[in-house]
């Protein structure tokens, strides 16, 4: 059976009414339809033999991690996580934590200048959120869900996405608003589950008809969405229609999709284990595509593509409010909401900017980036992008 689309004048009616307080309450300015709960629970036992580890809430206080070697670099793990007090001399997780939470490119300094997206609404469709994470709560102007998103806990994607976008210490644009909506990319149960991007697409509907009734001054300048899809995706033509609206209506949207020549240029870079994030002699190729390099697969080999950081990031967990999760290896799903922030800094700057305009900023500014294996053979793999260029050439 077909599913209902929504004329666009019942997308603002079916926002509202879709969390709306009890009868003579007064609706306040901040609407959270619901405060899904925080994931404490340990994970299975996680298995030190594997190629990645999770070590996320786990208790390794009895554990022999002297013969883990490489494998402890490649972990994820939390601050709920339990060491055990004899850890291998090279192997700092407190300091790969605290590095992962620089957003990196130079963008503290920014940050301490007034670069920091202040005012500037950013949206997100993703998965269920932690409402009251320190990263972003305080700045959290909606939360929307649907589907099956309301009937879940908080999740691991939702807080994390968020906090790169703006996270307050974190994040690329910490004092950006955030407006956030809850769904599901997934149809269907059992083996008829599929990716369809109908529902995704009336959420972006949600928010160009949300931001018409919002304040000039908090309006939402950028749709972040982690999810990509392909031209035979169920609900593609309805998705890239409801971008189309999007764009029309001055909202850029950003998503993981090579097909769309305003998203194509972006990908995400790693960095040395314990390098600076804002040097640029300290980044690395990714970690889910730096075979493909050497391999000669990879897209970005003739240096085109547009790097922001990836990889040794930390981010809001779903843990609690004041919990972080180190992600060793990261991909394109954190790459769109630091784009996102990015883009929500030039709207600071220069209020009149549209992302094309954002994009041949970002594209005339970078600066190149190679890699030398062992052999000697020199692999350029893209341009790193420079914030403080970018928004200068932006301010001319």
């Amino acid at each position: 059976m077909k599913r209902r689309v929504y004329p666009p004048l019942c997308f603002l009616l079916a926002l509202l009414t879709a969390c709306a307080p009890p009868q003579g309450e007064i609706q306040p300015t901040v609407t959270i339809c619901r405060r899904p709960a925080a994931v404490t629970a340990s994970p299975a036992a996680p298995d030190a033999g594997a190629d990645w580890v999770d070590f996320r809430c786990a208790d390794l206080q009895d554990w022999d991690l002297g013969d883990m070697g490489e494998a402890l670099f490649a972990a994820d793990f939390d601050t709920r996580t339990r060491w055990p007090e004899d850890l291998p001399e090279d192997f700092d997780p407190q300091r790969l934590l605290e590095l992962g939470k620089d957003p990196g490119l130079g963008l503290r300094k920014l940050h301490e200048q007034g670069v920091t997206g202040k005012g500037v609404g950013v949206a997100i469709i993703d998965q269920t959120l932690l409402v009251e994470h320190q990263e972003y709560g305080d700045r959290l102007r909606l939360y929307q869900e649907y589907h099956s998103a309301a009937e879940e806990d908080a999740s691991v994607h939702g807080p994390a996405v968020a906090s790169i976008a703006l996270g307050e210490t974190v994040g690329v644009a910490p004092e950006a608003l955030l407006y956030f909506i809850a769904d599901d990319v997934m149809t269907g149960t059992g083996a008829d589950r599929t990716r369809d991007m109908t529902y995704y697409a009336q959420d972006v509907d949600r928010l160009v008809a949300l931001n018409e009734t919002l304040p000039a001054e908090e309006r939402i300048r950028v749709i972040s969405m982690s999810v990509g899809w392909m031209a035979d995706t169920p609900g593609a033509a309805e998705m890239e229609a409801a971008i189309g609206r999007a764009r029309e209506a001055g909202i850029a949207a950003v998503c993981v999709n090579s097909r769309d020549p305003l998203l194509e240029p972006w990908m995400g870079m790693g960095r040395r284990r314990y390098g600076d994030p804002s040097q640029r002699a300290d980044c690395r190729p990714g970690a889910f595509w730096e075979e493909s390099l050497y391999s000669g697969e990879y897209r970005g080999a003739d240096g085109s593509l547009l790097l922001v950081p990836m990889d040794r990031r930390t981010t809001a967990s779903p843990a609690g409010e004041g919990e972080y999760t180190y992600y060793a290896q990261g991909g394109m799903s954190w790459v769109v909401p630091y784009v996102a922030g990015l883009y929500a800094l030039a709207c600071q700057v220069r209020p009149e900017v549209t992302f094309e305009g954002f994009l041949a900023a970002a594209q005339a500014t970078a600066n190149p980036v190679s890699i030398w294996p062992e052999e000697g053979r020199e692999y350029p793999y893209g341009r790193v992008v420079d914030p403080a260029a970018l928004l200068a050439e932006l301010g001319e």
